[in-house]
């Protein structure tokens, strides 16, 4: 029997149910963290005081969920001893009917290390074994894995998340299970498979879970368009097939981002489509960013993403071959026409993405004070042009379009943006010409007419 030092976890509301005779247990999540020594990011309780005995004990209290008897007491989650009906819609059960005991509302949840309960005395209460799993740093359903997917099949994704979070793997069932049943998610709103996936992709350690999706067979249902890259050879300039070096691009991000770990996963989509062999038998994937953009759309609409996640990514695909850390001959005015055209996405984000695939290399052998030289390189040639101050987008061009229509005589129309157009694609060349005199001797021969 574990017993936890009472002052593990906050006790003022377990304690004032206790005294109040009810029964009240830290369940779930906080008790798998303490027993892995990391902070609980949410805290639950499980009692048998009903939902109108918690609001009496705790006025304010905010329910949020009266079907379920939860409320939500100064940030902690406190719920009524209950187990689930059929699921058959595949997300909520059908009905719920409140239990006596904590053993018959742990019998209900997902893995067995999260179906552990502590009581006001600090003794763990561990039907299933959860704890004997934590440290064997296996994933476990509890109770049979075949039901716990048919309940809710996103289950399955969060498995190969648990298992990466405890470096740990699957247990024999609960992998069957999954292959066996993958194509439930296919009943799952695609909202809820992104938010899973968000999780997955901003672990510290997100490697593992992206290939137990695959050995699994869960990723044709999540990321269609991604799963082809599985098995796609890359041998002219990659040691690793495609899969393989996508995951360890996302995994080589070092800054936990959101959409830039997006970037990651989806940077070279295009490159099954793009796909050619020549008769050496070589790989080629010409045009595979252009390709690319048009099939991360697609995947990240289908999981609901928003316009300025899509945006971003887009463009991270579409820019990350112009290796500008690479290229010590590339001139001022092409780093900065780089900058200019980026219109959503981080100059260093896109950086950070280059970095990431190379570091994905496994055919090239780059030592990491190399990487941080090239990086530096680059760095020092980008800081030296925000420094300047030089202009990066028409706007910042020291004449307007009223400017363009009184110099030039002319009013309103497509002749006042193509003379501004011009001048800014002199300024990316030479930046000391944004001053208002040059750019106005500029325009003069912008509309002057050819000789000859």
């Amino acid at each position: 029997m574990t017993t936890f030092p009472v002052a593990a976890l906050p006790r003022e509301i377990q304690a004032r149910l206790v005294q109040a005779g009810f029964q009240a247990y830290y369940v779930g999540g906080c008790v798998r963290d303490w027993l892995r020594g990391v902070p609980c990011a949410d805290v639950d309780i499980a009692t048998n005081a009903g939902l109108e005995d918690i609001t009496r004990l705790f006025p304010h209290a905010k329910i949020v969920g009266e079907a379920f008897s939860v409320a939500l007491v100064d940030g902690v989650e406190v719920a009524t001893f209950r187990q689930d009906g059929p699921y058959t819609d595949f997300r909520h059960p059908d009905y719920v009917r409140m239990v006596a005991t904590i053993e018959e509302d742990l019998s209900r949840r997902d893995f067995t290390f999260n179906a552990m309960a502590m009581d006001a005395q600090g003794v763990l209460h561990d039907p299933y074994g959860g704890q004997r799993d934590l440290t064997d740093r296996m994933v476990r359903f509890a109770g049979a894995a075949d039901q716990r997917l048919r309940e809710d099949p996103i289950r399955a994704i969060r498995a190969c998340r648990f298992a990466a979070l405890i470096d740990g793997t699957l247990d024999e069932a609960a992998r069957v299970a999954m292959q066996t049943h993958g194509a439930l998610l296919g009943n799952v709103p695609r909202e809820r498979i992104q938010f899973e996936l968000n999780k997955i992709l901003l672990l510290d350690q997100c490697g593992p879970a992206l290939h137990l999706l695959e050995q699994t067979r869960l990723l044709p249902h999540m990321l269609p368009r991604v799963a082809v890259m599985v098995g796609v050879p890359q041998n002219v300039v990659h040691a690793e097939e495609c899969w393989t070096h996508t995951v360890a691009c996302v995994a080589g991000v070092h800054k936990k981002k959101l959409a830039l770990r997006l970037a990651a996963l989806l940077h070279d989509i295009g490159k099954p489509a793009a796909r050619t062999t020549d008769d050496a038998g070589a790989d080629h994937f010409y045009g595979h960013e252009t390709t690319g953009v048009e099939l991360a759309e697609q995947e990240l609409r289908d999981l609901r993403y928003s316009n300025e996640i899509i945006a971003y990514v887009d463009e991270a695909i579409a820019e990350h071959l112009h290796r500008l850390m690479f290229r010590e001959e590339m001139r001022d005015s092409t780093i900065r026409r780089l900058m200019s055209r980026l219109k959503v996405l981080p100059i260093r984000d896109l950086l950070r993405l280059q970095l990431a695939d190379l570091r994905a290399n496994f055919r090239v052998s780059y030592n990491e004070q190399e990487i941080r030289g090239l990086l530096t390189y680059a760095l020092r040639r980008i800081r030296a042009i925000e420094a300047a101050q030089h202009a990066l987008k028409i706007t910042d061009l020291c004449i307007t379009g009223a400017d363009v229509m009184q110099h030039l005589g002319i009013g309103p129309g497509p002749q006042v943006g193509a003379a501004l157009r011009f001048c800014f694609e002199q300024v990316l060349q030479q930046p000391e010409l944004n001053t208002r005199a040059d750019l106005l001797n500029l325009l003069q021969r912008c509309a002057a007419p050819p000789r000859g």
